[in-house]
């Protein structure tokens, strides 16, 4: 084997492997963007627990 061959057997092999890295880096953004909206909506339904203001006792 001629190191030329190595050099094309090593750019098919990047060339191969690309598709796959592209692809992984697509799913980590996903993956992120939906861990993002998670703990958006987590927020806010802890904002809808809070109360409005001071809890005011009126006995009569």
């Amino acid at each position: 084997m001629s190191v030329s061959d190595v050099q094309k057997t090593q750019a098919l092999l990047r060339a191969l492997q690309a598709p796959e890295a592209t692809r992984q880096q697509v799913e980590v953004s996903m993956l992120k963007k939906a861990l993002d909206t998670q703990k958006e909506e987590a927020d806010a339904l802890l904002r809808l627990l809070e109360g409005k203001g001071q809890v005011i006792d009126i006995r009569v």
